[in-house]
């Protein structure tokens, strides 16, 4: 059985446009509020979402960084090695 393909576009933004791509979206969201480069002058793609879930998910809910591997389907170990400085974070505050 083959799939039908559907020739019509499923959203339209409030200007009309109607977008090809989550991608190319969530890019023209991000340079139309002004946030499309992050302090470090570095471009926010719709993968810069991980690392923030990930950051909010260590700071301010404590989830575990074996938890987190988990839910992000990454070794404990690289969770470690790419957000170890937030876990230091974590444990001074909780020693305060």
């Amino acid at each position: 059985m083959f799939a039908t393909r559907v020739s019509h576009k499923l959203f339209r933004l409030s200007d009309g446009y109607q977008p090809v791509s989550l991608n190319g979206t969530f890019r023209r969201l991000m340079r139309d509020t002004g946030l499309l480069k992050n302090s470090e002058g570095q471009t926010r793609t719709l993968y810069s979402l991980r690392h923030t879930y990930a950051t909010l998910e260590l700071l301010k809910n404590s989830t575990d960084i074996h938890t987190l591997s988990k839910q992000m389907g990454n070794s404990a170990a690289m969770i470690e090695r790419h957000y170890s400085k937030l876990t230091a974070t974590m444990a001074a505050g909780r020693l305060a």
